[in-house]
């Protein structure tokens, strides 16, 4: 797991997937982890506390890469007042 970084109002996290290939990835959220496919090999990653309260927006390989993009859940974030 390498960084998260703030990007138009999301947050993006990034796996580092070397040899990966789009067609043999998988991707689901079950509760507070995230469990990665790639062909044969699976790795499940819990998610950093910032990522619990948000739902996953989409993801993108590129480069031996998993792009992994995260909106703020409203009803899971503190109102300002």
């Amino acid at each position: 797991v390498a960084d998260r970084i703030a990007e138009d109002g999301v947050l993006v996290w990034h796996l580092p997937l070397p040899g990966a290939r789009r067609e043999a990835l998988d991707l689901v959220r079950r509760g507070d982890e995230l469990t990665v496919t790639a062909g044969p090999f699976r790795r499940v990653v819990p998610l950093p506390s910032a990522l619990r309260r948000c739902t996953v927006d989409g993801a993108a390989l590129r480069e031996g890469e998993l792009r992994i993009r995260f909106r703020p859940d409203p009803e899971l974030w503190p109102r300002s007042r």
